[in-house]
C-alpha cells in the first residue's frame, strides 16, 4: 500500500505541476498545469524518487522473500531509472533515439520513448533521487517483512 500512496505523489505532480503534456502516460486533459504551485522544488525530484521506490517494493514483493531478492529488484531499479536520465543527456539522447528507431521501426511506444529522451532534460537531481528512493526502498523492505532467514553454513 505505501508503495501505491509513494507512486500516487509522483503522479500528482505531473497533474499538478507540470504543463500538460508533459507526461505521455498522463492525458494532457486531466493536468491543471499550475507551474511549481503544489509541490514547490521538492516537485522536481519527488517522480524520480516516487518511482524508483514503488517500483522497487512491488517488484520485491512479487519475488520470492530472500535478501538476494530485494537487493536485486531495488539495485535494478536504481539502474533502470538511472540509465533512463543518462537517456536524457544531451550527448546521447538523439543519437540514442535514432538508433530504437532504426532498430524497432516507428511504433507508438518506440516514438514516444525516443521523445522522452530527446525532449527530456537530463538532471542529475533525478539520479540522485532515483537512487535514493531505491535506497529507501530497500530499507522499508528490510524492516517491514518479517525477518529473511539467512542460509547457515554446516560446520
Amino acid at each position: 500500500m505505501l508503495a501505491l500512496v509513494v507512486l500516487s505523489a509522483g503522479v500528482l505532480v505531473y497533474l499538478l505541476d507540470r504543463p500538460p503534456g508533459s507526461a505521455w502516460l498522463v492525458p494532457s486533459a486531466w493536468q491543471l498545469g499550475v507551474s511549481g504551485q503544489w509541490f514547490g522544488p521538492l516537485g522536481q525530484w519527488l517522480p524520480s524518487l516516487a518511482h524508483a521506490f514503488a517500483f522497487s517494493v512491488l517488484t520485491a514483493l512479487c519475488l520470492p522473500r530472500r535478501h538476494g531478492m530485494i537487493v536485486g529488484a531495488c539495485a535494478a531499479w536504481a539502474a533502470i531509472d538511472t540509465l533512463a536520465e543518462l537517456g536524457q543527456h544531451p550527448s546521447v539522447s538523439h543519437a540514442l533515439a535514432e538508433m530504437l528507431a532504426r532498430a524497432l521501426g516507428q511504433g507508438t511506444l518506440v516514438v514516444q520513448t525516443g521523445r522522452y529522451f530527446t525532449q527530456g532534460v537530463f538532471d542529475l537531481g533525478d539520479v540522485v533521487s532515483g537512487l535514493a528512493g531505491a535506497l529507501a526502498a530497500y530499507g522499508v523492505l528490510r524492516h517491514m517483512l518479517p525477518p529473511l532467514r539467512l542460509a547457515q553454513r554446516s560446520p
